[in-house]
């Protein structure tokens, strides 16, 4: 009698110490990764579009957009990724909606977007700051505004003219239509294009200029880093402002596409330091980057230049246009 009570006291003991156990596991244990699960180059065109197209976008589309959301808009994808909202709702934390609402995710799909969404820097909604890496290319400070002033023209791959079909304006277009494969350059459409030896078949088409050989490597190496929707805050120096580092690789960057060639944008050159010095002097170039209701905003379909770049324009200028 006395050993079944101790065998039973000893049961509920062991059972008590297991329950605490579990409770209170350690800080540092981490929790496995499923077997068969690849992190590796995890991109949203490659891994998360899957995810949501299989599980999320049938209630959340242009059409039917459950709770006001439309998964299919990047902008919207994105502000929900940065606000924590999208890990939230997959995780079916407490305070969230679970979503998908009659299932979770499995672990697999959980932790490739929440590896997206660390690998992506979105715009965080309090501010914060993300300072550039030099090894890292970023596609809104670097990529984005050369396929804009490059590709993104007026009777080539805007929105209104989509040559062939095809339509660079944004990162969701230019991975889709530019065939990007994430991690391989030699297999994505628009890095063959850019690189390809036939006159007949390269873009930009001549009459315009090809990419400069610094700018083809910029897009080879975003590809190779996996082709992501990036950005980082800029060390903008206002205090020693030259031609040479701060204003020529800006008008590379944003204008030169547009703004050299056989047929210039607007019979404006500035395809080098004499003709961005005509366009400052006749003022067309400082009303263009501020937008000012009788120029037309420059970039062309792209985004504004930054307060610092503008800065450094204006600081240039009353500089006296220096060929520094």
């Amino acid at each position: 009698m006395h050993t079944k009570k101790f065998l039973l006291i000893l049961s509920i003991l062991s059972i008590l110490f297991y329950s605490y156990s579990c409770k209170h596991e350690p800080d540092d244990i981490v929790t496995p990764l499923p077997e068969n699960c690849d992190l590796n180059g995890v991109t949203y065109p490659g891994a998360v579009v899957p995810i949501l197209e299989n599980n999320c976008i049938g209630c959340h589309n242009s059409q039917i957009n459950n709770g006001g959301i439309n998964l299919t808009d990047y902008n919207t994808l994105s502000n929900l990724a940065s606000s924590g909202q999208l890990a939230g709702v997959i995780n079916q934390a407490a305070g969230y909606t679970a979503m998908p609402p009659n299932y979770k995710l499995d672990s697999c799909d959980i932790l490739k977007i929440e590896k997206w969404i660390s690998d992506t820097t979105f715009n965080p909604p309090g501010g914060g700051e993300h300072p550039c890496d030099p090894d890292t290319v970023y596609f809104e400070n670097d990529i984005y505004p050369l396929i804009v002033s490059s590709c993104a023209t007026t009777d080539c791959h805007d929105a209104v003219s989509a040559q062939d079909d095809i339509i660079l304006v944004d990162y969701a277009s230019i991975i889709e239509h530019g065939d990007i494969e994430p991690g391989n350059p030699d297999e994505s459409k628009l890095y063959k294009k850019i690189t390809e030896d036939d006159q007949e078949d390269i873009m930009p088409p001549p009459p315009d200029d090809p990419l400069s050989s610094e700018q083809v490597q910029k897009i080879r190496t975003w590809i190779l880093q996996g082709a992501l929707n990036n950005k980082c805050d800029e060390d903008c120096d206002t205090t020693n402002v030259s031609f040479a580092n701060h204003i020529w690789p800006l008008v590379e960057n944003n204008c030169l596409g547009c703004h050299s060639g056989a047929t210039p944008g607007g019979g404006i050159y500035l395809n080098d330091y004499t003709n961005v010095v005509t366009s400052t002097e006749s003022g067309k170039l400082w009303g263009a980057v501020n937008h000012f209701p009788e120029f037309s905003p420059m970039p062309k379909n792209g985004n504004k230049l930054s307060d610092c770049k503008i800065r450094q324009i204006q600081i240039w200028i009353e500089d006296g246009t220096p060929d520094n």
